[in-house]
């Protein structure tokens, strides 16, 4: 007579726990095929969301949380935003694919460089920079030196720059952000305790400094 495998309280049987590690590893390839589409649908309904109107910053940089979470399953949401969107949504598609660093997005960031919007090309720019050194054609670069100060000035910044872009380290900090943090600072209130670092790499926090003196921030846009 055969004699059947037998689980002891707490244990489980060799062929049973093969069989169930075997069926667990089958489902792995649907799992993530099942998670790849709710975040590619999750990128394109954000987007649809920024087309219906001209949306505010702080719908802006949720939508940046939301899409840089998503990773490289917004790509494809986003390049068709680069193409078909609104003005202001193409040149926020071009940042943002920029910042997920994904060389699917080159062709379509090369061919942004022609888009009549200055604001486009500049995002263009500053996002292919972020894929690895700036490579332009004699045609592409006459185009760009023609265009406004803002596109000119991503063109040199992008082609002078030395160091090596970190979009790994955007996309940690923008995946950590919490987006109800934006509605801590309040008109007329006292503002919320930060801290930011200043060029030095030294970290000054709001409480920290003296509260009878007015601080200012100011903000330079030269990257991501």
């Amino acid at each position: 007579m055969r004699s059947v495998p037998r689980c002891e309280e707490g244990t489980m049987s060799r062929p049973l726990a093969v069989t169930l590690s075997a069926l667990w590893l089958a489902s792995l390839p649907a799992l993530r095929a099942d998670g790849q589409e709710t975040a590619q649908k999750n990128a394109r309904d954000t987007l649809v969301r920024l087309e219906k109107g001209d949306p505010e910053w702080k719908a802006r940089m949720r939508a940046l949380v939301s899409l840089a979470k998503a990773g490289p399953a917004a790509v494809p949401a986003l390049v068709e935003t680069l193409h078909k969107g609104s003005p202001p949504n193409r040149a926020f598609a071009a940042q943002v694919l920029g910042i997920l660093a994904d060389p699917a997005a080159r062709p379509a960031l090369e061919k942004a460089l022609d888009d009549p919007e200055h604001a486009v090309r500049s995002q263009a720019i500053l996002a292919l920079r972020m894929l690895g050194p700036l490579k332009l054609t004699d045609r592409q670069r006459q185009v760009l030196q023609r265009s406004n100060f803002h596109v000119r000035a991503s063109l040199e910044f992008s082609l002078e720059r030395d160091d090596t872009p970190d979009p790994a380290a955007l996309r940690k900090v923008l995946q950590d952000y919490d987006p109800t943090r934006i509605d801590t600072a309040r008109l007329g209130q006292a503002a919320p305790d930060f801290s930011l670092a200043d060029l030095s790499g030294k970290t000054h926090r709001l409480s920290q400094l003296h509260q009878e003196k007015a601080v200012v921030l100011t903000f330079l846009i030269v990257d991501h």
